[in-house]
């Protein structure tokens, strides 16, 4: 085992040799990881969807006749789910037709929030991938101009060497780069597709409870409410 200082010298002389689209590159990098953090951070469940606690309490005073109560429990609890129970309660007195419109829309509006920057993320994964090939082509290009220009000299292996080098660096770090970058931006793509079709799921349930409530049908609704927050704790 080298000298740990040894080893970073040693991999920044390598990185060194990459060429200047090993900038570029190191650019992707840091967007896509400044991304991925800031994707993790506002993807996590608690923040889409609160806990069966919370929804629980919100049709609880729906139940004892406190709409007023409930919009307020979901101001202070903002986020996507409880911005979509709030827009429904707050037009519980709409028909049917006109509560699933409201909450179409509402979850509409909740998309580009559940999928910000993954564009970015899935653009970040192909720039690194042809910023590499990139740096293939043009090391190959420096390696058979060297070749060209010194042939039959002594130095002709090295200069062709320098520029294979900077051929191979450049790929492996673009690859390196986009890989993980492209498994990111799937994964958080799947995470959202995910809760906008549970988010669909709690929004029509609310539906089907204003409905209930309105005919005064509570138990089926209720019924329905039990059930979903049920699948969310298995």
């Amino acid at each position: 085992m080298g000298n740990p200082i040894e080893m970073i010298i040693s991999g920044l002389e390598q990185l060194s040799g990459g060429g200047i689209l090993l900038i570029p590159l190191i650019g992707c990098s840091i967007c896509a990881h400044a991304i991925i953090m800031e994707r993790i951070y506002h993807l996590r469940r608690e923040r889409v969807i609160p806990s069966q606690f919370v929804t629980r309490s919100i049709y609880h005073e729906l139940v004892q006749g406190n709409p007023l109560i409930a919009i307020q429990m979901c101001e202070k609890r903002p986020g996507p789910l409880t911005n979509i129970l709030r827009a429904g309660i707050e037009h519980r007195n709409a028909d049917e037709e006109t509560l699933k419109r409201v909450i179409r829309l509402s979850i509409n509006g909740e998309k580009p929030k559940l999928t910000r920057y993954l564009h970015i993320l899935g653009m970040l994964s192909a720039v690194a991938i042809y910023i590499g090939l990139l740096g293939t082509f043009l090391g190959m290009i420096v390696s058979f101009g060297n070749l060209y220009e010194v042939e039959g000299q002594v130095g002709q292996s090295s200069e062709i060497a320098a520029g294979i080098s900077q051929a191979l660096i450049t790929t492996a770090a673009g690859l390196m780069i986009a890989l993980p970058t492209y498994v990111a931006y799937y994964y958080f793509n799947s995470k959202a597709q995910l809760f906008l079709t549970e988010l669909e799921r709690h929004g029509m349930s609310l539906v089907r409870f204003l409905v209930a409530e309105e005919h005064k049908l509570f138990q089926d609704g209720f019924e329905d409410i039990q059930r979903l927050t049920q699948e969310e704790t298995n």
